[in-house]
């Protein structure tokens, strides 16, 4: 499995803040057993007071830049799993600037969410309807000079399509560039903003992009009825998520993610039940539940064939940049 979004470096960030590292062990072994072999590992930033209420006191300080938090938090999770395929990631660029980008990418960033939820100076998330901004523009312009990854989740619809008619300009221009919603499934199945409606899904497709579907119960079961559903139904309705992804785009293009927030659960018990298959039985789980539907070699590049694939294409990449 390639899990497309795991907030693994804010957990190593927060283990590292309290002098814990019991509950990152924990989800190594997790890992491990479950031949979870590569991850899109996610530094991640809200609001400074949502920071310090779902994360730690001290989780955003001014006078810790976003690169220190990076290069502690990369170092410690490539020193427990010293094998694994990741692929490094910031969600939401509020507080780091344009010009960050090229140490962060030195570090190993690989992939940017512009925004999360809410709006920053490069464009805004489902918290507000503003678009994507003239700075906005310089961070992908940016990203896409250093082959850093643009992942469209969370971008609310403004900022969505002002994103998706930038990197239209910029293909008919010659350049090269990766796209994706790491994590985002259906809104025609699950109405929440977070999740994509079909247009949404079919721009990424246009520009060779990835979906990952991913696996909390809130995005996946209609909001009336989340609460009442049998762990059977909650299977069936994220197995519909992935089958009316690849309806639109095929099979190529989708690959599966978690979004596990069980580490925030004592800022908020609901986020320790939200997750349909226990990380501990991740791999397994989708395996079975796909192959409702899919045949080996699908199943095998929705789980980790076209992850895989992405990674390896962005790798080689930076390689042929070293060589020139």
């Amino acid at each position: 499995m390639f899990d497309m979004h795991y907030d693994l470096l804010s957990v190593a960030y927060c283990c590292y803040l309290k002098k814990d590292y019991s509950y990152l062990e924990e989800w190594c072994k997790a890992y491990r057993d479950n031949n979870v072999r590569g991850v899109v590992g996610n530094l991640y930033f809200m609001s400074v007071d949502e920071m310090k209420e779902e994360l730690h006191p001290d989780y955003y300080r001014e006078d810790v830049s976003v690169c220190d938090m990076f290069r502690i938090s990369t170092n410690i999770i490539k020193e427990m799993l010293p094998d694994t395929e990741f692929m490094f990631s910031i969600e939401g660029c509020d507080f780091l600037e344009v010009s960050d980008l090229e140490e962060l990418y030195n570090l190993g960033l690989r992939n940017i969410l512009p925004v999360w939820n809410n709006q920053n100076e490069y464009g805004s998330g489902n918290r507000s309807q503003e678009g994507l901004t003239e700075k906005g523009k310089k961070l992908l312009d940016k990203a896409i000079s250093l082959g850093i990854s643009i992942d469209l989740s969370h971008a609310n619809r403004e900022t969505f399509d002002d994103v998706i008619s930038y990197l239209k300009e910029k293909k008919k221009a010659g350049e090269e560039f990766f796209v994706m919603a790491s994590h985002s499934n259906a809104r025609s199945i699950c109405d929440r903003e977070r999740n994509l409606e079909d247009d949404q899904i079919l721009a990424i497709k246009e520009l060779d992009g990835l979906v990952g579907v991913f696996s909390n119960r809130n995005f996946i079961v209609p909001n009336e009825i989340k609460d009442q559903v049998t762990q059977e139904e909650k299977e069936a309705y994220h197995l519909s998520h992935i089958e009316h992804v690849i309806n639109l785009i095929g099979v190529d293009h989708v690959g599966v993610a978690t979004d596990d927030m069980d580490f925030c659960k004592d800022a908020d018990y609901e986020y320790g039940e939200v997750q349909i298959y226990p990380y501990g039985e991740i791999a397994s789980n989708l395996r079975r539940v796909l192959g409702k539907r899919y045949g080996n070699f699908e199943v095998a590049k929705i789980m980790y064939g076209n992850m895989k694939d992405r990674y390896d294409r962005i790798n080689n990449r930076l390689m042929k940049g070293r060589n020139m």
